[in-house]
């Protein structure tokens, strides 16, 4: 058990109690963008379709997993229906600042799914159409 609380001085104390409630904030905000993201993606829903497919290497899916948390949070945040993975050109100066963030995630997004697929074509090339090596 620790005892150092009891040494905290009150604005040591409202700083921990501060960043605890940041730290289930963040945890809250990524379990819904979770969700979010999983139903869209069962669903086969447009704006999911859009952000590529997550690949087959463990790591890889990790880094697809977060960009793809971060449009899907981007979309909730401000209520974007539209089929396209970032909707249309923002109103206020605080999505303006979101949109930038899911755009450079989008734009990582595809960029994995291209090395992803670079990869997979590597692979294949000298195999017949059964999938043997020629």
């Amino acid at each position: 058990m620790r005892w150092d609380f009891c040494l905290r001085t009150q604005d040591e104390t409202q700083s921990a109690e501060r960043q605890d409630a940041l730290t289930e904030r963040r945890e809250l905000i990524e379990q819904r963008a979770n969700e979010i993201l999983d139903r869209a993606v069962s669903e086969k829903q447009d704006w999911a379709l859009g952000l590529g497919e997550s690949p087959a290497e463990q790591r890889a899916t990790a880094t697809w997993r977060r960009e793809a948390r971060t449009v899907a949070a981007y979309r909730d945040r401000y209520g974007i229906t539209a089929k396209s993975p970032l909707g249309r050109a923002p109103d206020s100066d605080a999505q303006k600042i979101g949109l930038a963030r899911a755009a450079v995630a989008l734009t990582r997004l595809r960029d994995i799914a291209a090395q992803a697929s670079a990869a997979n074509t590597h692979r294949t090339q000298g195999r017949d159409r059964l999938g043997l090596m020629r």
